[in-house]
């Protein structure tokens, strides 16, 4: 069993208020799923100084020139590639353009190399990519039969305040931050969102499509060659897996934050997909989208058929 954990609190470490390593988190451990034991572990984000955990993210079980694979994304944008029987790293890459958390990750060990924590107390750090991640936690989808992988990724960046603070745990546990953030552009030009269609273990890009907002719904592909996004403005689209056009949208009034699914009544193929917005993530758009701020929140299911 191949689990994701979150990161160490505080997110921002004001300097020696969680000093180590901080195992387990923002790893990927193995456990034997009847026992419970641990297999191994590999930790993506050693001291994570960023909020970039390992929980979201799916984890893809593959088989590649003889190699036994489990493919990662990791909250940093990230994806890290393992050898599934001991954790070993096999190889790492970027999905986003953007990011200077790092200066890049060793695809071979995965060591960070040149990191930029945010750190001082009181002084703003500016810091890509944003809290949100290089995509957050709706999922993207893996097609058996392409061999691609289509998934989501966010080009946002954010000014991040560390300040020290005091744990809430009466009457119940509290947001430690140990610090603030707002969101900013990227350097050079304006934050945006796309789709892309990549090789899982390379990550070799076959095609890209461009959001003017980062997309926060999952992805669904089918055995049809479709894949299906909602947007935030509320738009549902179907694409060509192989070459990413548009092959047909529909409008359902208010954004996407969560997945469609596809299945089977009576040897029909039904696409249903929730249209509906919220979340602590979307809070953080308006600072760079302020219309984002009435787009319309809804609640409703929005079932289509296949001809």
């Amino acid at each position: 069993m191949y689990w994701g954990t979150a990161n160490p609190a505080p997110d921002y470490d004001w300097g020696g208020a969680r000093p180590g390593d901080n195992l387990y988190t923002s790893s990927v451990i193995a456990l034997d799923p009847d026992t419970g034991q641990l297999k191994w572990y590999y930790q993506e984000i050693p001291h994570d100084d960023w909020d970039y955990d390992s929980g979201l993210g799916e984890s893809l079980v593959m088989d590649r020139d003889g190699k036994k694979l489990l493919v990662h994304q990791n909250k940093s944008g990230f994806v890290f590639v393992l050898d599934r029987t001991n954790g070993k790293v096999h190889n790492v890459w970027p999905m986003t353009h953007t990011y200077n958390f790092v200066k890049s990750i060793d695809p071979k060990t995965g060591e960070l190399i040149g990191r930029n924590p945010p750190r001082e107390v009181g002084k703003p750090t500016f810091i890509c990519p944003w809290i949100a991640g290089g995509r957050s936690w709706n999922s993207g989808s893996y097609s058996p039969k392409s061999k691609l992988w289509y998934n989501t990724a966010m080009e946002v960046c954010e000014e991040v305040t560390v300040e020290k603070q005091t744990p809430v745990t009466e009457p119940a546990a509290g947001l430690f931050f140990g610090g603030d953030q707002v969101a900013k552009h990227p350097p050079g030009g304006e934050a945006y969102g796309h789709l892309d269609a990549r090789d899982p273990v390379t990550g070799e890009r076959k095609w890209t499509v461009h959001h003017k907002y980062p997309p926060i719904g999952s992805v669904l592909s089918t055995a049809g060659e479709l894949v299906f996004l909602g947007d935030l403005e509320g738009v549902v689209r179907a694409y060509d897996g192989d070459s990413g056009a548009e092959l047909w949208n529909f409008r359902t009034g208010s954004g996407h934050r969560g997945g469609p699914i596809s299945y089977s009544v009576n040897g029909k193929q039904y696409i249903a997909v929730p249209s509906g917005l919220g979340s602590l993530v979307l809070g953080l758009y308006p600072a760079l989208w302020p219309e984002v701020e009435h787009f319309p929140a809804g609640s409703a299911i929005f079932v289509f058929t296949l001809k």
